[in-house]
């Protein structure tokens, strides 16, 4: 089952919003900690500094604390309050202690205690009966010598703090939740908006078929984001119509083609078997019938190649062909004809190689001077040449007659189309330069009618062998 592109493209919207969300709601969090921690810092620090200051003349048993500014532990409505100071001598010794701390002594950091050594106060976050503190070291000796070997330190809780920023991460988390189901609707809802004219192009192209070929895609040609889409399956709708409109036009010309020697078979047959007849008689029948399953073989043979043609089927054995060679039993083959209606047929060949199917090839050829035979007035001539270009080989057929009229040289390439209707059977089924052309494009050449007239000039271009 195909995926739908609105889901795909909300899916991808809803988690980039949350992705945008959650790197802002970390940065922020990570901002808010910094913030609050700095806060707690500079009021332990000033808390610091004013017990400093007022036990800076004390001896250092005699150093009291301000202890109402220490609340007891138990007033749990103030605990964020709470603060815990101890003061200690230089070898880690406990001097003396706030009263809410009881019998019991601070955890010393051991960082904040080197950088209170240093001269400066140490700063340290720790974990104390499984709750984590934050805690101050603050050397005395910046407020008095007589205490220039203590260290005041001053605690606090980070419960108050940690529930801040656990709050603040929920309320994110809660926003990023709810905006990534907002961009998720939005993004579904605009993409549902925006794939809507590739529907209804899509409707429109379905509603064409095979006998609606003519018909062609209107909606939304004028919008620049969809023109080149409607231009393009349009253009395909032209050579889709113009490809059936062949093959119609093929099938019934090759009917037609097919219809007057299966008549004229079986008229013969007919006329044998109405009544008994001499042995004469019903070989004079075979023989035109033969004739006729003669004409129809061939047809057949010139059907298949186009469709092989058409099919893009490779030659069935390619090698190294000498065009002057193909050129020359060509000529050979068709002098009969040529002497026959009195035609003057001449060759004049040099040795080109190239690479290709050499029984194709000489029907190529052959096509292209029978056909040039057949047209030539009496008393005409035709001459095939044959040369080197830069790269190429060039086989030419020309003739000094009167030519193609203008009205049929667009067409003469055309399948089963024969420029004089007036003509007799003789003049074949219209598919000799098809075929020829065929054959041409699939060694990789060209054929065309470089001069219509007076005098038609057709010319085969075709690459040379490597080994040329």
């Amino acid at each position: 089952m195909p995926r739908s592109f609105r889901v795909q493209l909300a899916i991808r919207f809803a988690l980039t919003m949350l992705a945008v969300i959650a790197g802002i709601g970390v940065a922020a969090t990570w901002s808010l900690r910094a913030i609050l921690y700095r806060d707690l810092d500079k009021t332990l620090l000033h808390l610091a500094e004013v017990e400093a200051l007022a036990g800076a003349s004390m001896s250092g048993s005699d150093f009291a604390f301000h202890e109402g500014v220490f609340l007891a532990r138990t007033r749990l409505p103030l605990s964020e309050l709470t603060r815990y100071a101890e003061l200690w001598d230089a070898e880690g010794r406990s001097v003396v202690r706030s009263a809410n701390l009881g019998e019991r002594h601070l955890p010393l950091p051991v960082p904040a205690m080197a950088q209170a050594h240093a001269g400066a106060p140490g700063r340290a976050t720790h974990s104390w009966d499984g709750v984590r503190y934050r805690t101050l070291v603050y050397p005395l000796r910046l407020v008095g010598a007589m205490h220039g070997s203590h260290f005041l330190q001053v605690t606090a809780p980070l419960a108050p703090v940690d529930a801040v920023l656990w709050r603040f991460a929920g309320l994110t988390l809660l926003l990023g939740v709810a905006g990534g189901g907002v961009a998720f609707g939005g993004a579904f809802a605009f993409a549902r908006f925006a794939t809507r004219p590739a529907q209804q192009i899509a409707e429109q192209a379905e509603a064409i078929e095979a006998g609606t070929l003519s018909a062609r895609i209107t909606a939304h040609a004028s919008v620049a984001e969809y023109s080149r889409l409607v231009a393009v399956l349009n253009a395909m709708l032209d050579r889709l119509d113009r490809a059936f409109a062949v093959q119609r036009r093929f099938v019934a010309d090759a009917s037609h083609e097919l219809r007057s020697p299966l008549t004229v078979l079986r008229g013969d047959l007919d006329v044998a078997l109405r009544r008994e007849r001499p042995a004469e008689d019903y070989r004079a029948a075979l023989e035109r019938m033969r004739e006729e399953v003669t004409r129809m073989t061939a047809l057949a043979e010139n059907l298949l190649l186009l469709a092989r043609a058409d099919a893009g089927l490779p030659a069935a054995a390619v090698g190294a062909v000498d065009l002057a060679d193909v050129a020359d039993r060509a000529v050979a083959r068709a002098s009969r004809q040529a002497d026959a209606v009195r035609v003057a047929l001449t060759a004049v060949t040099a040795a080109t190689v190239v690479r290709g199917d050499a029984a194709l090839l000489e029907r190529a050829v052959g096509n292209l001077v029978e056909n040039a035979v057949r047209y030539a007035p009496m008393g005409s001539h035709v001459a095939v040449r044959c040369s080197v270009a830069p790269g190429a080989a060039v086989l030419e057929v020309e003739d000094d007659g009167p030519g193609v009229p203008p009205e049929h040289a667009a067409h003469i390439f055309d399948r089963f189309y024969r420029g004089d209707p007036a003509r007799g059977p003789d003049s074949g089924a219209g598919l000799g330069l098809p075929i020829a052309r065929a054959i041409a494009e699939a060694h990789r050449g060209t054929l065309m009618l470089v001069r219509p007239g007076p005098g038609a000039l057709f010319r085969m271009t075709l690459p040379l062998a490597p080994e040329a």
